[in-house]
């Protein structure tokens, strides 16, 4: 993404017409982006600001217009609303619905691929969100995680239509459709390009699917189908390449859903789902645990597809070496050492960590399969010149994304890992207590979670309420995850409060008021 050559001044605390620019949220490819309230309706909303050299080219004009109708004639609650577009002290900007919560990419770096019922869920509102787009003619050409927001309550909405056009509506005075894109140049991200979208051809609504398809793989798998050291190399396996078969990667999925992503990333448009309700459907069997018709698929691909399930199998890595902490703490190679084959080699899941939706046979959440941010993690907890404080970071975040995978044993003996012979062993010894309280809450044993947080809170085993804070201010994912895990203890014990040494713990707020007396 290009910089903007003249970028405006920050607009914050700005007043624009209507609009109190609040902070810059951040930069896209069409300009700025700020949170701004709406005075006269008293309502938050995200303000785009066109880039000055844009605002001064006519044809990104026209489109930065047409991104505003198109999707202001788009009413649904999986798509960002486009409430209004004008300009304003020589800005061009247009006012958009305002989501509290974070993109699909962000999301995935932090914690993983989700539970396969989550998974679904978003899979189906972003499903929802393009068939209501085809509807009304409109094709976004940039699918992707980053364009997919979603909030604190699991809702997906749809955004950044500006690179999309109408395809079938008829240009001024009624003539051809109107077309922004110059002959022959490709507007997207090559990672999530389709095909033809590649080539500079023609595209319709199954371009958008396609790219779906390779964001459903990336939410699955953890990773793009196709990946490369430059946009050439991406692009080349677009148009050639044939994906790592799913199942391959996640073998706990249901088989009916890898084929069902297979086939929106058919190479031909005329294999791929025709519409976007056809996959909702689709997706419908696949909760229910029922069979899918055969796909139509074109049969060199199915070939080369089955060959490569052949000779695919689980990636694996290697176990750990001995690390720095081996050789510094009597004790600490064997546990990492254990925590690496748990990683790698985890046993088979727990009966409590296995999929409890109905209608999802064999449904289990992601444990043999490593997600790129818990490869990042194991990387850096494996360094030898890392610093214990950067080490302790490393192991806490892997262990909280293993309980957002629901692979709790591996989260067990990651915590355990950071025991008291570990370096740093106050915060090590607080961390390790506090994940294995959060790992027994979501075993759904309260009493025994609520002990061994109390423990950490009131000192015993060696902590003090002075490394409670700082364990829980240097590592606010574990902090979010506690105040969860405390929640779901309250819900499993049938109590609204818990005992004040640790109810604190249950609010974003508590740590700046410490706890309560009783």
């Amino acid at each position: 993404m290009a910089d903007d050559p003249d970028p405006p001044h920050d607009l914050t605390g700005k007043l624009l017409g209507d609009y109190q620019v609040l902070r810059k949220l951040g930069q896209g490819a069409m300009g700025q982006v700020y949170l701004a309230k709406q005075l006269s309706l008293k309502r938050e909303v995200a303000l785009k600001i066109l880039r000055r050299d844009h605002a001064a080219n006519p044809t990104a004009l026209l489109r930065f217009q047409a991104e505003a109708e198109a999707v202001a004639q788009v009413t649904h609650p999986n798509i960002v609303q486009v409430f209004a577009v004008g300009e304003l002290d020589g800005l061009r900007y247009i006012a958009l619905e305002y989501v509290d919560g974070r993109n699909l990419r962000d999301y995935l770096a932090r914690k993983g691929s989700p539970e396969l019922p989550l998974a679904l869920g978003i899979l189906r509102q972003v499903a929802a969100a393009l068939q209501r787009a085809s509807e009304a003619g409109l094709v976004h050409r940039d699918i992707k995680p980053e364009n997919i927001l979603i909030t604190r309550k699991a809702e997906v909405k749809v955004a950044d239509f500006g690179l999309s056009r109408y395809f079938a509506a008829p240009g001024p005075g009624g003539g051809e459709p109107l077309n922004l894109t110059q002959s022959g140049m490709t507007l997207g991200t090559p990672l999530y390009m389709s095909p033809e979208q590649v080539q500079g051809l023609p595209v319709d609504h199954r371009s958008d699917l396609y790219s779906f398809g390779v964001t459903a793989y990336h939410l699955l798998a953890g990773q793009p189908p196709f990946t490369g050291a430059t946009v050439f190399d991406v692009a080349l396996q677009h148009v050639q390449g044939v994906p790592p078969p799913l199942s391959g990667l996640r073998p706990d999925l249901p088989a009916a859903l890898c084929d069902a992503i297979h086939r929106l990333l058919a190479k031909r448009p005329a294999d791929r789902y025709q519409t976007a309700r056809e996959f909702s459907r689709d997706l419908a069997k696949v909760s229910k645990g029922l069979p899918l018709a055969s796909p139509v698929v074109a049969s060199a691909e199915a070939a080369a597809v089955t060959l490569a399930a052949s000779t695919t199998g689980m990636p694996t890595l290697a176990a750990p070496g001995r690390g720095r902490w081996g050789r510094r703490a009597a004790g600490g190679a064997a546990l990492l050492a254990l925590a690496g084959v748990g990683w790698w080699l985890p046993a088979r899941p727990a009966a409590d960590a296995v999929a409890k939706s109905a209608g999802l046979p064999d449904a289990r959440p992601p444990s043999p399969f490593a997600t790129g941010r818990e490869r990042e993690l194991v990387a850096r907890a494996r360094d030898r010149d890392l610093k214990p404080a950067d080490y302790l970071t490393a192991m806490v975040e892997l262990g909280v994304l293993h309980v957002t995978q629901r692979r709790l044993d591996d989260a067990e003996r990651v915590f355990k890992a950071l025991g008291p012979e570990t370096p740093g062993r106050s915060e090590a010894s607080v961390a390790a207590q506090l994940g294995v309280a959060i790992v027994l809450a979501h075993r759904d044993k309260g009493k025994e979670s609520n002990q061994a947080v109390t423990d950490a809170a009131t000192g015993r085993g060696g902590s003090s309420q002075t490394v409670l804070d700082q364990v829980l201010l240097k590592h606010p994912d574990l902090g979010q995850a506690l105040a969860e895990a405390l929640d779901r203890n309250a819900a499993n014990l049938g109590v609204a409060k818990l005992p004040a040494a640790i109810d604190w713990l249950r609010t974003p707020g508590g740590l700046l008021r410490g706890p309560t007396k009783a």
